[in-house]
């Protein structure tokens, strides 16, 4: 006869309730800042990869299920803070082949999401159509940004093989107001390539979910009713996000009462996704941190070197990777690698081991952004 403790059994579904509802909350945190449906998605396709992030293992298991793969690193607008628009970073220009993105997705049979973009504009790359073509025969979820400042025929291209989510980096409804951030673009151009890709889309009723991203700074804010009307004319999704600055740069960019707001939306109280559920790789074909790690110098690896999917996931889980995922851990730490890296010093994501940057300025290549000079915004007082 076997005699249960109640209270036991009681305690242990309490802490199986308590782990779900942490889980589950951890993902909702994610889902304010990303979109929702793609978390979800990414989550329960590598169900493996999830655990081993909610769990903070220093190894992962297997490959994620989300990619960003960016096919170039070079853009027709100066956008202020952007590393690309500036031209602050160390990493040499490149346009990845179609070789090399068919090599990049036969190396992880789990990819089921792949997000084609990063430190560039996609669309410049002529090779980004064939891209779309072959994710959709892989049946592979695509998305990308564009700031849809191009011929109309690029548009026509797109609509024939098209990505699952277009995001429109739009922030103005004016070119006054528009120009303040997105430097080199001509804001009457963009609106009739908005209302001309709208029209094909409702024509045809083919094409892809589209999604107009406001960044909001004190010099565009007014605009956001008149963007969001234009949006609904369009029938385009309207979302509202402010402008993300390094705090020293706060003040010229916001207004004292949307401080709190651009704090809350760019630190995030959520352990690091990119080091478990999601790989970024650069035009090169190099393996990266995360869509911060801009510096050639900091690559862990190239996959155009790589054969298997064996030798992938040995990469992905480098020394050095592995040290930055111990940055989250509840308890340890990882010394293997001797030097510091740029997760230790995150700006982001909240860490639990890591170094004091004020007392470990860290002296790898992979300086964060937020620690660079940036010009003043064009932003009338």
């Amino acid at each position: 006869m076997v005699i249960l403790n109640v209270k036991t059994v009681s305690s242990q579904g309490t802490m199986m309730k308590s782990e779900k509802s942490h889980m589950l909350s951890t993902l909702k945190k994610i889902a304010l800042r990303y979109n929702p449906s793609e978390v979800f998605r990414s989550a329960f396709a590598s169900p493996k990869a999830t655990w081993a992030y909610y769990r903070r293992h220093i190894k992962a298991p297997t490959l994620p299920s989300r990619m960003m793969i960016d096919p170039i690193n070079i853009c027709n607008l100066k956008c202020p803070l952007c590393p690309t628009g500036v031209g602050t970073y160390g990493a040499r220009r490149a346009k990845m082949s179609y070789e090399l993105f068919e090599h990049i997705l036969s190396l992880n049979p789990n990819v089921r999401m792949a997000d084609l973009y990063n430190l560039g504009e996609p669309f410049l790359n002529p090779d980004i159509f064939k891209m779309f073509k072959l994710c959709r025969e892989k049946d592979i979820r695509t998305s990308t940004h564009t700031n849809l400042f191009y011929d109309r025929s690029i548009i026509d291209q797109m609509l024939e093989n098209p990505p699952a989510r277009l995001h429109l980096s739009v922030d103005g409804a004016t070119p006054e107001t528009y120009s303040i951030y997105r430097a080199g673009g001509d804001f009457n151009r963009i609106r009739e390539n908005m209302e001309y890709l709208s029209d094909r889309i409702r024509k045809t009723g083919k094409g892809p979910a589209v999604e107009w991203v406001f960044l909001f700074h004190k010099g565009n804010k007014q605009d956001i009713f008149t963007a969001r009307e234009m949006a609904r004319r369009l029938n385009f999704q309207f979302f509202v996000r402010p402008l993300v600055v390094p705090p020293h740069l706060a003040p010229e960019w916001h207004d004292p009462e949307d401080l709190k707001k651009v704090s809350a939306s760019f630190h995030m109280n959520v352990v690091c996704p990119h080091l478990w559920l999601k790989m970024t790789i650069k035009p090169t074909g190099a393996l990266a941190f995360c869509c911060f790690a801009y510096d050639d110098a900091d690559d862990i690896g190239s996959l155009a070197d790589l054969n298997t999917p064996e030798e992938l996931l040995a990469l992905w889980n480098e020394g050095i990777v592995r040290r930055g995922r111990t940055c989250f851990q509840r308890k340890g730490t990882f010394r293997e690698i001797s030097k510091p890296m740029l997760c230790e010093t995150c700006n982001v994501y909240k860490r639990s081991n890591g170094l004091d940057p004020k007392k470990y300025p860290y002296n790898t290549h992979a300086h964060d952004w937020m620690d660079r000079e940036f010009p003043p915004p064009n932003v009338k007082k």
